[in-house]
């Protein structure tokens, strides 16, 4: 019988053949994807670069805009549909395709194409104007990869950018709505944008009412009160016409229109303008300083008095002097307040705590020590309440960043705690009270005028009384907010 001999020379070469393979498509995928990944950190951060570039272009034409009659803004879309760029279009599509030809995408069509435009043709912020897009498509030979017949690989990567011109806080208006979507359901018990009930007299004077809701509660005078627009910009609204959301049936009484109707609406919660947190509230205040001398108060009785200063509060004002029933003044400066959880800000409590934060020297024997007003910054609180118990005399800061605020109450879109003023002879406030989120009850005095001359930003905003409120406001005054881009996430 014969022997065979079987060798196994040259299974290997089959084995490595078919490991190149595997090794070949490895390296293919190691190199072309990594140039891929490469190229797409690099045109995300082009992309990002080049919105921003293109928003702060938009925002500072923008604003030249609101003094330059020459500088143009129309059409809005930009690029345009047809037609020529607005001097603010041309202005941001330069900006934003210098940038990212500056970064290696000058959108020559044949490695790269560039998009700018505002408002955005696609995402969560499609067709809003206050945002810029910038689109850009990479093209990515491949090497490796070619083998395979795929000559290159693609990239889209896109940015998107909020923007907001600088300009007054308030547009002229001194009671503003935030509230785009009231609940019409509510009906005369509340639910409106801007509600003035009972048989009050209401003037307001040096400025309007502004409400960001084109729903047909946006305002309401269920009670035909008098209410007295002068010196102001009458009613504004979002709504197109001022049929579509004043309700004045029954009344005599003809809202004081104004031509600002169909306006721009507010964007919760990307248009509200939040000032900066001030470095108080990173400050510990001085010690509380007893004056030696009690005060005669307006409720015939004998009261202490102290002074407090700027910083960081858990309590205010300090419970001690509030259960004391204490005349508290305050120096000049910013007070930082973050209450705990669920409670609100109030003072005056059964036999009247005076708040005392004038600059005038009538109201405030201490006023040397307040001569440029001060403003109260609240971090949390579940509102606030002030009432006409105890005199509370606040004038405004009259300098540094928070100039011509008032009170600030930080929130949320979705949480709108209340805020009452229950004014009276003894309220007298001077400035902005900014509580964008916070639905306000005013409520005037049985037998007293109640003069409160401050602007008020809220939710909603309902006003009560038997009696004359007062609001004035001096225009000039108004918040100035500064130019604000942000890149979205």
């Amino acid at each position: 019988m014969k022997s065979y001999n079987f060798s196994e020379r040259g299974q290997a070469l089959v084995v490595i053949a078919l490991a190149a393979v595997v090794l070949f498509g490895f390296a293919a995928l190691a190199i072309d994807g990594s140039a891929k990944f490469s190229d797409r950190r690099k045109a995300q951060n082009a992309a990002d670069t080049a919105a921003l570039a293109a928003a702060l272009a938009k925002v500072n034409a923008l604003t030249d805009a609101e003094t330059d009659p020459t500088i143009s803004t129309t059409p809005a879309e930009c690029p345009p549909l047809s037609g020529t760029p607005s001097d603010v279009c041309a202005a941001l599509l330069t900006a934003g395709l210098d940038r990212a030809s500056s970064n290696g995408y000058n959108n020559n069509l044949t490695t790269n194409a560039v998009e700018v435009h505002s408002p955005p043709i696609s995402g969560y912020y499609i067709g809003n104007k206050s945002y810029v897009q910038v689109i850009i498509t990479s093209h990515v030979k491949t090497t490796f990869m070619n083998v395979l017949g795929i000559n290159q690989t693609d990239n889209i990567t896109q940015a998107v950018v909020y923007t907001r011109e600088g300009g007054d806080l308030t547009d002229g208006s001194m009671i503003i709505s935030y509230d785009p979507d009231p609940d019409c359901s509510v009906g005369g018990s509340g639910g409106y944008s801007v509600q003035v009930s009972g048989g009050a007299t209401v003037n307001l004077d040096g400025g309007g009412i502004m409400m960001n809701s084109d729903e047909v509660c946006g305002f309401k005078i269920p009670n035909c009160a008098d209410l007295n627009i002068t010196g102001g910009a009458g009613i504004n609204s979002v709504a197109v016409s001022p049929l579509d959301n004043i309700d004045a049936d029954g009344c005599s009484f003809a809202p004081p229109l104004s031509e600002n109707f169909d306006e721009d609406p507010i964007v919760i919660p990307d248009d509200v303008s939040w000032p900066d947190e001030p470095p108080e509230c990173g400050m510990a205040p001085n010690t509380p300083y007893p004056f030696p001398t009690q005060i005669y108060g307006v409720d015939n009785k004998w009261h202490d008095q102290w002074l407090i200063y700027p910083g960081y509060y858990t309590e205010f004002p300090p419970a001690s002097l509030v259960s004391a029933k204490s005349y508290i003044y305050m120096v000049s400066g910013v007070y930082c307040i973050n209450l705990p959880a669920n409670q609100d800000l109030s003072w005056s409590s059964v036999d009247a705590a005076a708040l005392i934060g004038s600059t005038d020297p009538a109201k405030n024997q201490y006023a040397a020590y307040n001569p440029d007003g001060v403003t109260l910054y609240l971090k949390r609180a579940d509102g606030f309440s002030i009432n006409g118990n105890g005199p509370t005399y606040l004038d405004a800061s009259t300098s540094g960043d928070l100039q011509g605020y008032l009170i600030v109450l930080e929130g949320t879109h979705t949480d709108h705690p209340t805020c009452t003023i229950n004014g009276g002879t003894i309220i007298d406030m001077n400035g902005l009270i900014y509580a964008p989120y916070c639905n306000f009850i005013i409520n005037g005095k049985a037998g007293e005028s109640a003069d409160i001359n401050a602007q008020l930003i809220g939710w909603d905003i309902r006003i009560n009384g038997t009696n004359e409120i007062n609001f004035t406001y001096n225009p000039a005054n108004e918040i100035k907010i500064k130019r604000r881009i942000g890149l979205m996430k």
